[in-house]
């Protein structure tokens, strides 16, 4: 247990500065929000994804061993994750929608994402060996998939009304999803993830970047349905090319983290 006379400052890691540009990406995701700045604050939203998606890879390398600095840094994240990946995308939603409906969606996002980091820090003194899935859909793949259809311009109401939902069960479901580990896919994913959010990056030419992230984030939230279509030793083939079993990519980095 972390003494509550410990300065804040000494606790503080490189890894917990990229969970705090994290947190600080979400807030501000929804400040210029208001101000009318709607592919900014989208871009803001894709840019905390990368953040958290780089401070556990810093902190597998760089951190420190000390268990209290782990808890406080496992803490930091999940905190920013709250604000990045279910208030801010929850309280964008609400202000692009326009309509009464979308409140709950809102509302799911927001307690759905809390409950998945919970189970998700509370399972972690349980293993003891790697674990290669998520359980339940990683928190992130909200904010992901919602600023990818915002850069499109492809804001349909039904359907972000019904997606967000099924996104929100998803989260707090056993379903398994694969930690992608690929070096490859990881790269490409993210070149079209920084191609989006190229500042004025508006024009038609800037959109198909959003429609390829449209595509990957519909295809990670229907993987479990996809490898129940593919054959055994189909599925095996691509397990090991997402390196799900492999444990020389054990130290890479993941597409989405928690």
């Amino acid at each position: 247990m972390i003494p509550m006379q410990t300065k804040i400052y000494e606790m503080i890691t490189l890894a917990d500065l990229f969970s705090l540009a994290n947190a600080l990406c979400g807030i501000l995701s929804v400040i210029v929000l208001l101000q009318g700045q709607t592919q900014l604050s989208a871009q803001l939203l894709l840019l905390a994804v990368i953040f958290d998606s780089v401070d556990g890879y810093i902190a597998r390398n760089f951190g420190s061993n000390d268990i209290n600095h782990v808890v406080f840094g496992e803490t930091i994240d999940s905190l920013a994750d709250v604000v990045s990946f279910a208030v801010a995308p929850s309280i964008i939603l609400y202000i692009i929608s326009g309509v009464n409906y979308i409140i709950i969606p809102v509302i799911l996002i927001v307690l759905c994402g809390i409950l998945r980091l919970t189970r998700y820090n509370a399972s972690l003194n349980n293993y003891n060996q790697p674990v290669h899935t998520f359980v339940g859909l990683p928190i992130p793949v909200v904010s992901f998939t919602l600023a990818a259809l915002i850069l499109a311009d492809y804001i349909n109401m039904i359907l972000l009304f019904i997606l967000m939902i099924i996104i929100s069960i998803l989260m707090v479901s056993n379903i398994s999803y694969p930690k992608v580990k690929e070096k490859r896919m990881l790269l490409v994913v993210a070149i079209i993830t920084l191609l989006c959010i190229i500042p004025y990056s508006n024009t038609i030419l800037f959109k198909i970047p959003s429609y390829l992230l449209i595509v990957c984030a519909l295809m990670y939230i229907l993987a479990p349905l996809i490898t129940i279509l593919i054959k055994p030793d189909d599925l095996h083939n691509l397990q090991d090319k997402l390196s799900i079993n492999s444990k020389s990519n054990s130290d890479t980095n993941d597409l989405f983290k928690r």
